[in-house]
């Protein structure tokens, strides 16, 4: 008897999900169902084509639903939206071009994504604005471009998708600015390492506009502004919101499938859903994170493409699980990056582990060999079982790869003291002998094995702020470096100097001791501490310091 197999959607889950269905059963009969044009597409690719970089409309389309369904044999509905499910009978209802008709299945796929989140701003409904998400949308927006040549765009939500489309408006020649509710951009990523972003941006000409929402859009004699929450408007000749989205869940809702507390589809491992022979994958699921083990919402490719194959492989009757997420994604603008995985400092303390973190800045390659880029790094940990549970870091070249590492580390539920083992490539035009992961395994796991006396950049500017008299600021750089930049109230004695002054520094005071990225701050302190001062390392040295007053 031939399976019948159904995927409502298409890109990420959906499209996976009938591929990996056919390559379990050659015998299966699949339907691909797809409300829009497009079925196979590269969607994180649209905002790179709008800037001109990817200049081949073409290269984004992976497949037509021509050559999809020759290649798996499968039949494929371009404009039809499925608006039913009669679970009973195990039958869709769909609907193309006002035309009703119903599709039987055995094994049913949604992967019908997620439906963008509209802020609630006056006015918006009855203007022009645009969004990002589709191959339609990407044209609309490259044809406003074209026939009204705008001169100032206004970009609402400072998200991945804001940031992508803020750099490719800039290579347009559009003045562009962007508006973020929240205090910074990249809000899922720490702060400190975002700022590598946000400063790129800002020298690049982006007006960044943050903690201001958008009230209202105004259209006056045929020109449009949008007015924030402190009075300030900004004119917009072309208007992009990019405020997120959420789970498509309507069609579910209406079949009586069970929806999970964040408003996204339950699934189990194998991607089944509460009702037999219906699977679900992609942004329109709950996703078990795999550090805190309860559901999250994660709209990503990367996982999209791994539910739909579990999904699709299920339903063709094959045994496959998807073990849950971490949350590994990373944006760029020009040449800065940052990237992320697993936990923020703030999401960890938020599901109950007692975490810490540390700072490390080193160079992506051998620091003698030329041209090398600094990358920044934020490793946060559970002080109880030493377990890594996430990291974000921000450069130039390398920060993908020191992430992709971390994120590994984390799903195989390794220690901070791990990364003090771990092997890297090296030599010197790819890496260091210690590799920045090293150097973070061996900061971390001091701070854990209370050898380290370190303190993070926020811990000593509170502490500054409020008794700086009663205090001791010490900059172990070298006199040119001090020259250059220094804290205030600090006394410069150079580390290879430090032994010989100790007679100078008072006993009674706490000492704070920084360098420019931490580890000759190490150092002194140990030094300190051993001759019986009370030291601290100011973690990430100066340049963290610098990081947090900037925020």
């Amino acid at each position: 008897m031939t399976n019948k197999i159904v995927v409502v959607g298409g890109v990420a889950a959906g499209a996976t999900a009938a591929a990996k269905a056919r390559r379990t059963d050659e015998n299966a009969e699949i339907t691909l169902i797809e409300k829009g044009n497009y079925i196979s597409y590269a969607n994180c690719g649209l905002p790179y084509h709008v800037g001109g970089i990817i200049t081949e409309r073409d290269k984004l389309l992976l497949h037509t639903p021509e050559s999809f369904g020759q290649r798996f044999n499968a039949k494929v509905l371009i404009n039809t939206e499925a608006v039913e499910i009669d679970t009973e009978k195990k039958r869709i209802k769909t609907l193309s071009h006002g035309e009703a008709n119903n599709i039987d299945y055995d094994k049913l796929i949604l992967a019908n994504g997620a439906t963008p989140i509209i802020p609630p701003v006056k006015g918006l409904d009855q203007s022009e604005f645009f969004m990002l998400r589709t191959v339609t949308q990407m044209d609309d927006i490259i044809e406003k471009i074209k026939a009204n040549n705008p001169k100032k765009a206004v970009i609402i939500g400072g998200g991945y998708i804001g940031v992508e489309t803020a750099e490719a408006l800039k290579n347009c020649n559009l003045d562009v600015t962007v508006i973020e509710a929240l205090p910074y951009i990249l809000p899922g990523f720490e702060p400190e390492a975002a700022l590598k972003i946000a400063e790129t941006m800002k020298t690049s000409g982006i007006n960044i506009v943050t903690g201001k929402k958008a009230t209202e859009c105004i259209n006056n004699n045929g020109r449009q502004f949008i007015k924030l929450d402190d009075g300030t408007e900004f004119e917009a000749d072309l208007l992009i919101v990019s405020t997120g989205v959420k789970p498509d869940i309507k069609l579910a809702e209406t079949a009586g499938i069970e929806i999970g507390e964040l408003g996204g589809i339950k699934v189990n491992e194998k991607m089944e859903t509460s009702i037999q022979d219906i699977y679900a994958a992609g942004d329109v699921v709950e996703k078990k994170n795999i550090i805190t083990g309860k559901n999250c919402l994660l709209p990503l490719a990367v996982p999209a493409n791994k539910e739909g194959r579990a999904a699709g492989c299920n339903a063709a009757g094959g045994q496959l699980e998807f073990n849950g997420v971490i949350g590994t994604s990373v944006v760029s603008f020009e040449d800065a990056c940052v990237a992320r995985t697993g936990l923020t400092y703030e999401g960890a303390k938020h599901h109950g582990f007692n975490p810490d973190f540390i700072y490390v800045e080193n160079s992506d390659h051998a620091e003698y060999y030329p041209n090398g880029n600094f990358i920044f790094l934020k490793l946060i940990f559970d002080k109880d079982s030493g377990k890594i549970l996430g990291a974000s870091a921000s450069g130039t070249t390398g920060v993908t790869r020191r992430i992709d590492v971390i994120s590994t580390a984390i799903y195989a539920g390794l220690k901070v003291t791990d990364l003090e083992h771990l092997e890297f490539c090296y030599s010197p035009p790819h890496g260091s002998a210690k590799d920045i992961i090293n150097m973070s395994g061996y900061v971390a796991s001091n701070e854990l094995r209370k050898t380290g006396y370190g303190v993070s950049p926020q811990e000593f500017l509170e502490i500054y702020n409020n008794k700086h008299e009663s205090i001791k600021i010490l900059d172990v750089r070298t006199p040119a470096e001090y020259r250059q930049y220094h804290h205030e109230n600090s006394e410069n004695i150079p580390l290879q100097n430090l032994r010989d002054n100790l007679k100078n520094l008072d006993k009674t005071k706490v000492i704070y001791v920084y360098c420019a990225m931490g580890f000759r701050g190490y150092i002194a302190a140990k030094i300190l501490r051993y001759y019986g001062f009370k030291a601290y390392n100011i973690l990430g040295g100066f340049e963290a310091v610098k990081r947090f007053k900037k925020l």
